[in-house]
């Protein structure tokens, strides 16, 4: 039986989960880049303060 191939993985910039974009329930949109979401709850708190939550999600890619 073959592997399936890993699928990319995001992080949830308000808590850290990491998740598959393709199944996150919530996304927007913030300078031309896409946020992924576990709740919409956490699109909400990063739609509130996005600076600070992607400033978050560029120290944890690193």
């Amino acid at each position: 039986m073959a592997e399936e191939p890993l699928r990319e993985q995001l992080i949830d910039p308000v808590c850290g989960m990491r998740m598959d974009p393709e199944e996150s329930p919530a996304v927007t949109t913030y300078n031309g880049r896409s946020y992924y979401f576990c709740s919409d709850t956490h699109k909400e708190e990063f739609e509130r303060d996005p600076v600070h939550y992607a400033q978050i999600a560029a120290r944890e890619e690193a």
